[in-house]
């Protein structure tokens, strides 16, 4: 579909001819996580193009399986903001924003490492003058850095992260959550792996000391496993922590806040 796509949005530039590279203006976001990075840094205003699933008041230009050619190039953004897949970006992308003259800006998003470098470098794609984006990204790294500072823990302490809600979507060590807990000295009750499906029995048989539910879906089955572990559950009431934005940062420092107070055994 990708490559169908690709070719549909030349052949549609071709017909209409070069697009005026000097009328461009602002960015399109096609991931939530950058749109949400970009509202963090206090440039929402600057977003002209977005997926259905950005929070933003911005146009529909589709995502990058489905990308709406018409409306991208209505848009005619400055730059179009991505995060790629394992496979890569199709071709087809670039060479659109080469007939927009756009630039492309890419970042992978699946470890705390390219979420830092996602914060750091977008100031620069969007505004390379505006100070004010450079101090705000300073400020979401920061929180970054306090929220992933180690804690005083007791390593027998097992701490199983889950997403609220009935799906049981558990964060395991390769995370961006399971990088928060060892960077602060936390052991995660999966083992190994990125992010596992887990049953009621699944979670029994882990045995964690404690279970941090993350999101605001309610989650029924956390009472079976708190009489049938003993496990204290914590929920953070919070679905930023489902999307690896720039704003990771204040919301791991709300597990964290969460987790102090529960070092040691009671």
């Amino acid at each position: 579909m990708r490559l169908a796509v690709g070719g549909i949005l030349l052949l549609m530039l071709a017909a209409c001819g070069e697009v005026d590279r000097q009328g461009c203006r602002g960015a399109a976001s096609l991931s939530p996580a950058i749109t949400a990075t970009l509202v963090a840094l206090g440039a929402g205003d600057d977003i002209v193009g977005r997926t259905p699933w950005c929070a933003v008041e911005a146009p529909v230009v589709g995502s990058l399986l489905d990308l709406d050619a018409e409306a991208l190039v209505a848009a005619h953004p400055c730059v179009i903001l991505v995060q790629p897949p394992a496979q890569g970006v199709d071709g087809g992308l670039h060479a659109l924003a080469a007939r927009l003259g756009a630039q492309v800006h890419e970042w992978p998003l699946a470890t705390l490492t390219e979420v830092r470098t996602m914060v750091r470098e977008l100031p620069a794609a969007m505004a390379p003058d505006d100070a004010r984006l450079a101090v705000r990204a300073t400020e979401l790294l920061a929180a970054l850095d306090r929220a992933c500072a180690p804690l005083a823990w007791d390593p027998s302490r097992k701490v199983l992260v889950v997403q609220s809600g009935d799906g049981r979507l558990a964060f395991g060590p390769s995370t961006y959550v399971g990088e928060f807990l060892r960077a602060c000295g936390v052991p995660n009750a999966l083992p190994d792996g990125a992010w596992q499906t887990v049953g009621v029995e699944d979670v029994v048989a882990l045995d964690p000391s404690i279970v941090v539910l993350v999101g605001s879906a309610p989650s029924p089955w956390s009472d079976e496993v708190a009489r049938r572990t003993g496990a204290v559950i914590v929920t953070v009431d919070d679905d930023s922590l489902l999307v690896p934005s720039g704003t990771l940062g204040v919301a791991l420092e709300r597990v964290r806040a969460a987790l102090v107070g529960l070092e040691t055994a009671p």
